[in-house]
């Protein structure tokens, strides 16, 4: 129960949300109130002496946008985010306090598992292999183990490939982890012909555009947009920092870039039979959150004026093919430098190491 009365301004903000079909209770809006999703309203006088609460404008969307997304045990960051990415002006303070914890849970686990995979290497190859090359492997070597929709089309694309058709299983993912190590390192190696091969083999470009193709499609347009970008380091005090400082417009600007990146996706992935990208589940939202982040500061390493939805997809996308190409003809005429090798790859990274 609500420690006091409600006011009249909060019997106006649960009637406005009950009309839209998502009431709230006053214990609600007290909650929400104490944690900074919505404003604390002002006193303002009214008449000689009395005095009324009153929100501050666009409260009672924002009460709306939260009651559609509220739901038992979904955590204050997720609702903020729920209601952000469907469009709601949620308050500055509690946006970046959500994309931050969001952001950076992910990214610290994600940088641990990379960490604990590198270590893994034996010495003998780690002394062979610089960190560039190392975090690449761990990264590919954990997207691996995941097996998610595009990794797993990678492998069915590869075992088109004369060569690996009837290959053990173990030879197409030595040659598989090879093409992710490639997607992952900073710049594409395409001097090594057998890698860019392989690379072109797993997009299969010439598919049917099924969901699962799209979903290779898009893993590699991500991926090599990053190869694309001139590359500087950073690191997570300077993108807190950044986050910090940027305003609440430059946040909205680029939540309707990621939106649009995503629309596009999910048009891609259903042919057209959706052209907006469901934004009523945490997880998506949680993703939506990791790109805007990741955007926020990307878009300084890509030439001025790129839109997200164009770079990591479309632009991205049409210079991996073009590379691949090049490659090939690169192969045919004998230019170019030789890579690892399949065979020393295979023999460094499916056989069995003693220290």
């Amino acid at each position: 129960m609500p420690r006091t009365t409600p006011s009249r301004a909060d019997l106006e903000l649960m009637a406005l949300a009950a009309s839209s079909g998502h009431p709230v209770s006053a214990y609600q809006l007290e909650r929400w109130r104490r944690h900074g999703l919505i404003p604390r309203p002002d006193i303002q006088r009214v008449g000689g002496a009395g005095t009324e609460v009153v929100y501050p404008p666009g409260t009672g969307d924002l009460v709306c946008a939260l009651a559609r997304h509220n739901s038992p045990g979904r955590s204050y960051d997720d609702l903020t985010l729920l209601a952000f990415f469907s469009g709601a002006d949620v308050l500055e303070s509690a946006l970046k306090v959500a994309l931050a914890r969001t952001y950076f849970k992910h990214r610290f686990t994600h940088e641990e598992r990379v960490a604990r995979e590198a270590a893994a290497v034996p010495p003998q190859w780690a002394a062979e292999m610089d960190a560039e090359y190392e975090n690449a492997e761990a990264t590919a070597k954990i997207a691996l183990s995941e097996s998610d929709r595009a990794v797993r089309q990678m492998r069915i694309n590869l075992r088109r490939l004369p060569d690996l058709a009837h290959a053990p299983r173990a030879e197409v993912d030595a040659r598989l982890l090879a093409v992710l190590i490639g997607l992952e390192r900073l710049v594409l190696p395409e001097d090594d012909h057998a890698l860019m091969a392989d690379l072109a083999a797993a997009l299969h470009l010439d598919c049917d555009g099924s969901e699962d193709c799209l979903a290779v499609w898009d893993y590699a347009a991500v991926c090599h947009a990053s190869q694309m970008a001139r590359y500087e380091e950073t690191s997570p005090e300077e993108r807190l920092d950044e986050l910090v400082r940027i305003s609440l417009e430059e946040l909205t600007a680029l939540r309707d870039e990621v939106l649009e990146h995503l629309d596009q996706t999910w048009t891609r992935a259903t042919h057209c039979r959706q052209t907006r990208a469901p934004m009523d589940e945490p997880r998506l939202a949680q993703s939506a959150a990791g790109v805007l982040v990741e955007w926020m500061s990307a878009r300084e390493v890509h030439p001025p004026g790129s839109r997200l939805a164009d770079r990591y997809f479309i632009e991205s996308l049409a210079d991996l093919s073009l590379r691949c190409w090049i490659s090939e003809v690169s192969a045919q005429t004998g230019d170019g430098a030789p890579g690892e090798g399949r065979a020393a790859f295979i023999a460094r990274t499916s056989q069995p190491q003693t220290v």
